[in-house]
């Protein structure tokens, strides 16, 4: 058997403790109530909501609010607000605090998607430093909730100010910080530069989590391995593999790959997603929100392009479930 010389350790964030520190990444349109209690359910130690907009939840826009209401079975849960204006940004935390009280408040300085950009939140705030660090002191002045941030690597590859927006971070009390190490224009092509992951670890103090590219067990490995992170972050790999966690958590802490799932526990994992979409909207609502995750399931299995196919001109979450249920009876 071979030797894994890092093992999972709890970590702290001021003063929640946690154990075996493998998060789910906030995403736009996936990390919602059904993802995120599924993927707990496997061993995700921190699920974050889809990341929201500052103005919209001074507004008090209902669907803004909607995105961030959760059980108590998800906890420990990070609400990621975005935004580009330290006061606004500042009294949205307020809200959270007030009114949802999770355990975590995130910032999010790492989206790369243009129509965030665009508005100066997101990634584009690394061509900022100065504004990345008002927004930091404004919003952990602000509330007494643990404040974390996600960051990128830079704006571009001339850029790179990943280190010093994180020691800027810490420095207004920050409590963790990830990184996903890639440029805003790289967005999600090339490869995660997990070198930088290292640099940053290098300069800070407080918790570093390290996201971009893991996609098994031996990826996770490597990453803490080669950047000596704290803990990780996955994103999109854990679409229509959720039991991901449960697969990273294992190897890392007992030295352990586990066997390759069958088709029955997909089938099962598949239902049991399925069911909880269907619980928590409308019908079709549900089935449009299911869609892509009903795609990854069944992604590299024979007649899963016709499969898609057919789930993309479904109506609702029952017609998916009919649908399903021939397929995998196939």
């Amino acid at each position: 058997m071979h030797y894994i010389a890092f093992m999972l350790k709890p970590i702290k964030i001021n003063d929640l403790k946690i154990d075996n520190p493998v998060f789910l990444a906030p995403m736009a349109g996936v990390t919602d109530k059904p993802f995120r209690t599924l993927c707990k359910s496997f061993g995700a130690a921190v699920v974050f909501t889809e990341f929201v907009s500052s103005e919209g939840i001074v507004r008090e826009n209902d669907k803004t609010i909607n995105y961030m209401r959760f059980d108590e079975i998800e906890r420990p849960i990070g609400i990621q607000i975005f935004g580009h204006d330290p006061e606004t940004l500042a009294r949205s935390a307020q809200y959270i605090e007030e009114n949802l009280k999770p355990d975590i408040i995130d910032l999010n300085f790492g989206c790369p998607v243009p129509k965030v950009v665009k508005r100066g939140a997101g990634s584009a705030i690394l061509k900022d430093l100065d504004l990345l660090e008002k927004i930091a002191k404004w919003v952990v002045r602000a509330v007494s909730l643990p404040v974390t941030a996600k960051i990128r690597s830079g704006w571009d590859n001339g850029g790179i100010v990943a280190v010093e927006a994180a020691k800027r971070l810490e420095a207004q009390g920050v409590s963790l910080i990830t990184v996903h190490p890639r440029t805003t224009k790289q967005r999600y092509t090339g490869e995660a530069n997990w070198s930088i992951i290292g640099d940053v670890k290098k300069a800070i103090n407080i918790p570093l989590i390290g996201n971009g590219d893991i996609h098994t067990p031996e990826d996770a490995k490597r990453m803490i391995d080669e950047t000596g992170c704290d803990g990780i972050m996955i994103g999109r790999a854990t679409m229509g593999k959720p039991w991901l966690f449960s697969d990273v958590i294992n190897y890392l802490t007992q030295d352990k790959l586990p066997p390759e799932l069958t088709k029955k526990q997909i089938v099962e994992s598949f239902f049991k997603h399925l069911e909880l979409q269907n619980k928590h909207y409308s019908l079709m609502y549900a089935g449009n929100l299911f869609k892509p995750h009903a795609a990854a399931y069944i992604r590299g299995m024979d007649g899963a392009a016709h499969m898609r196919f057919e789930i993309n001109r479904s109506k609702d979450i029952d017609a998916i479930r009919e649908l399903a249920k021939a397929f995998f009876a196939s």
